[in-house]
């Protein structure tokens, strides 16, 4: 692989280091997100998806090469992608290790045509401008170095390649006003691009790994100060570029829809996304890369018809059962997991604040416990599409989840990322159905209430759980 800033080393303390960006910056993301849906949840979403990437990654030998570390990023941040922006971050992964063989520049190319792939309906002004202006950028520092990374001695192409993605984080940063000020509702909002911001603390997260893991420029490969990968002597990133205060002005939220997600197998996905799109708008799908056996893929929706959109999911499966997350896009939460096999009963289940897994007769017991460990996140965080009271009038700051990102190289056994640690209450798993295998795939920080046994019993729970009617 062409250039050191694609070694495994550094694109593992990368992630890591991108994760704990994420958590810093997650807040003033999360206030300026009001495309496509002004529901504060972008630095969140992105956040989640991240974590899904450095968990999978973790799991991999210590010495594994670059390519490696890129396709279990890329299936992590598959399988943990929430929202449109984590779809597009996801998306954004896959492209970067298709192209990562050519070296730095094509793979930020590759990234970004990847990203706006995974997107049914562009538009002008968002994060996948902002990602093509980076690899336009990196592509402009690089021809401006006159140099080709093949034929340089390994130190002077890392190098190279770290001032590439160096300038073209700088040109990212110069642009985004300009890229933002291109959507009528973010100019009318008076805000930068949610998604564009993620992704900027995402490359200038590389670029520090970079320098931490190899060296300063000019003496990349080194034995630099924290060469045994321990981020505690990590420099924290400049953050200040980011925006502090809310929207001037909140789009009318008039959000009655559902956003439905699963993790089905690979097929067809222009046909899916076509069969999404006739029931609903802010459709994505992405899949993994490459052609083996038992790829995956994910796909997004926005709709007034959950129960139409898991129809459309479970036709794109089968024969193979999928598990269906739902949730509605109104922002209210009552931090609960609700189980059901009618998906007739999803719109009044989410309605009351319920994260809502779809089940069906035949899933297979290992696709219970990471779907019911997403969920209980979700409903944890305060579900994906909560109202942080800070940008509507009130006090709190946003519901961010607070577990650490984990340090790959000085902490293989930590607590997952979502465990709450002591103290915190469990969150209620209330399985109208499928209560053998919801007390089977159980995750930590959840709970199964047993006596919701039925659907009826399960709404008068989540009910009572919003604090609407006694249970």
């Amino acid at each position: 692989m062409v250039g050191r800033l694609l070694d495994g080393p550094v694109l593992r303390r990368w992630l890591v280091r991108a994760a704990q960006a994420l958590e810093q910056a997650g807040p003033r993301i999360d206030a300026v997100n009001v495309f496509p849906v002004a529901d504060q949840d972008t630095g969140t979403n992105c956040l989640l998806t991240l974590r899904g990437a450095v968990e999978e990654v973790a799991a991999l030998d210590p010495a594994a090469d670059g390519p490696a570390v890129l396709a279990a990023a890329t299936r992590g941040s598959l399988l943990a992608a929430r929202g449109n922006s984590g779809m597009i971050l996801s998306h954004w992964f896959a492209g970067l290790a298709r192209g990562a063989a050519e070296g730095v520049v094509p793979a930020l190319a590759a990234a970004a045509r990847s990203a706006r792939s995974a997107v049914l309906a562009p538009e002008d002004g968002t994060v996948l401008d902002l990602a093509a202006e980076v690899a336009r950028a990196a592509g402009d520092a690089r021809r401006g170095e006159d140099g080709d990374a093949g034929g340089l001695p390994a130190g002077a192409a890392a190098d190279e390649d770290r001032e590439a993605l160096a300038s073209a984080l700088a040109a990212g940063q110069d642009a985004l006003a300009a890229i933002s000020g291109r959507h009528p509702v973010l100019r009318d909002a008076r805000v930068l691009d949610a998604g564009a911001c993620a992704l900027l603390v995402v490359l200038a997260a590389w670029v520090a790994a970079a320098d931490e893991t190899l060296g300063a420029p000019g003496t990349l490969g080194a034995e630099g100060p924290d060469a045994t990968g321990d981020l505690r002597l990590a420099t924290a990133l400049d953050l200040s570029w980011l925006p502090e205060s809310a929207p001037a002005a909140l789009p009318e939220r008039g959000m009655s829809g559902f956003e439905v997600m699963a993790v089905l197998p690979a097929g067809d996905d222009d046909a899916l996304r076509a069969r999404l799109a006739s029931i609903g708008d802010s459709v994505a799908v992405v899949a993994e890369p490459g052609d083996g056996p038992g790829r995956l893929r994910q796909s997004h929706v926005h709709t007034a018809d959950p129960a139409a959109a898991v129809a459309v999911v479970q036709g794109a499966a089968d024969p193979e059962p999928v598990l269906v997350v739902v949730e509605a896009l109104d922002g209210r939460t009552s931090t609960a997991v609700a189980v059901t096999g009618s998906p007739e009963r999803v719109p009044e289940l989410a309605r009351c604040g319920a994260v809502v897994l779809v089940a069906g007769p035949g899933v297979p017991a290992g696709r219970w416990r990471p779907t019911l460990d997403r969920a209980v996140r979700d409903a944890r965080a305060g579900g994906a599409h909560r109202v942080p009271d800070a940008v509507h009038g009130g006090d709190a700051a946003p519901a961010h989840d607070p577990a650490p990102a984990r340090d790959l190289a000085s902490a293989p056994d930590p607590a997952p990322a979502h465990d709450p640690g002591p103290g915190a209450d469990p969150v209620p798993v209330l399985p109208g159905a499928w209560a053998g295998e919801c007390a089977a795939a159980l995750p930590p920080g959840a709970t199964l209430i047993a006596e919701a046994d039925d659907e009826d019993r399960v709404l008068a729970v989540v009910r009572a759980l919003a604090g609407e009617v006694p249970a």
